[in-house]
């Protein structure tokens, strides 16, 4: 979803919102949140996609997913400034809208603490790739300074700013997510509104390991997923999964299974991509017991329990 700033002199007339977002009302049963994410490391923040469904589906048959409008909105304090805005899926606007502190924003009721960029993708269709139902996918990456990291959020769709912004400006600051799995295909169609609210990444994690340990029907009551770290089924016959997030591409990953006399009985040395990674370890032939997966990245070293049954 392109936008536009139309300027007199000075003033900010209007922002206009182009595609399929102007007359979009109905929500999609295959909805998606947002979120940002900050790596440390890069110093660098990242917004993701994260679908609430897997291609292919009832709706798209492919097993990749493709999509032309989108729209990001991000929160910020208003001492932030977004710099070095780089594509990862999709051509973004890389000098998006900043506003927040507009005269009849405030007049309005708007908080002066904060301001807003209005992130828009180029509407052409972009190839998301393989879409699996919790699991992040990357959108583009940002700098910025002026804040602290967990302080740069994308709008949440109950905010008073998005109704603020357009009775008083008539701009459509919400997000937005439109694709091929948005709707039943025909050529009248009208789109589906498929973005529902943001997300955070503990939350991600924690709903991923919620949904992946019922479906193998893991025992376990540990939160495994709040140091970035599921394993499942637990208890595990053939194979234990391990998955794991990185911020970014190209991490280091050590990975241990240790039986109860602390011997280590497989381990593994991966190149984390950018996004949820998992690994398939055959546990046929180790003896009944409690064993442990343990996983070095990025300096920090993360220990999970699990029984072989």
């Amino acid at each position: 979803m392109k936008m536009r700033f139309l300027k007199k002199g000075a003033a900010l007339l209007s922002l206009l919102v182009s595609g399929m977002g102007a007359f979009a009302q109905s929500a999609s049963p295959l909805g998606v949140h947002y979120m940002v994410d900050y790596d440390a490391t890069q110093q660098t923040y990242t917004a993701w996609v994260v679908p609430q469904y897997s291609t292919p589906n009832r709706y798209n048959s492919d097993s990749e997913e493709k999509g032309a409008t989108a729209q990001v909105t991000i929160k910020v304090p208003k001492g932030f400034k977004l710099t070095n805005l780089e594509d990862i899926r999709g051509n973004w606007d890389k000098t998006p809208g900043r506003i927040g502190s507009e005269t009849p924003l405030l007049k309005a009721g708007a908080n002066e603490q904060f301001a807003y960029y209005i992130i828009g993708k180029q509407a052409v269709e972009t190839n998301y790739g393989v879409f699996k139902e919790g699991e992040p996918v990357a959108l583009f990456r940002f700098k910025g300074t002026g804040t602290k990291p967990e302080d740069v959020t994308v709008l949440d769709t109950n905010d008073p700013f998005v109704e603020i912004a357009n009775k008083s400006m008539s701009l459509n600051v919400g997000n937005s997510f439109y694709s091929r799995s948005g709707q039943q295909p025909s050529v009248s169609v009208r789109p589906l509104e498929q973005f529902s609210q943001p997300i955070t990444l503990p939350k991600v994690l924690a709903q991923l390991a919620k949904k992946l340990q019922a479906n193998m029907g893991s025992m376990s009551n540990e939160l495994e997923e709040a140091a970035g770290l599921i394993t499942y089924p637990n208890p595990a016959i053939n194979d234990v999964n391990v998955k794991y997030f990185s911020k970014s591409d190209g991490g280091k990953v050590h990975i241990e299974l240790i039986d109860p006399l602390g011997i280590v009985r497989y381990e593994a040395y991966e190149t984390a991509k950018q996004g949820i990674n998992t690994l398939k370890i055959n546990v046929e032939k180790l003896s009944s017991g409690s064993y442990l997966i343990r996983t070095d990245k990025d300096n920090k070293i993360i220990t999970k329990k699990f029984t072989k049954g």
